[in-house]
């Protein structure tokens, strides 16, 4: 079985504005990829199927993950979050 490596998510886009200082990155690629977010390899399922819980800064974040796979080949996607801490107005 081959699969197309890509970045699918799961809740979450570009631009998306969250009041917390957290926020739960799911998606799902190829079975075989390596995952990593900010530069930080996280565990992918064998079903492809990944997630993090990522910390956010108040303001605009930038988020940037890529998908590899043993060929060398990748694909990569940059969210932009925008996190509103739960105490503003």
């Amino acid at each position: 079985m081959t699969f197309n490596l890509a970045l699918d998510f799961e809740g979450i886009g570009d631009e998306s504005v969250v009041r917390s200082d957290t926020v739960l990155l799911r998606g799902r690629t190829a079975p075989d990829a390596i995952v990593s977010v900010n530069g930080v390899i996280i565990p992918v399922q064998a079903d492809g199927t990944f997630e993090l819980t990522l910390a956010l800064d108040p303001g605009p974040n930038l988020i940037e993950i890529v998908a590899s796979d043993l060929d060398g080949n990748s694909v990569s996607s940059s969210l932009a979050i925008i996190s509103i801490p739960e105490d503003s107005p």
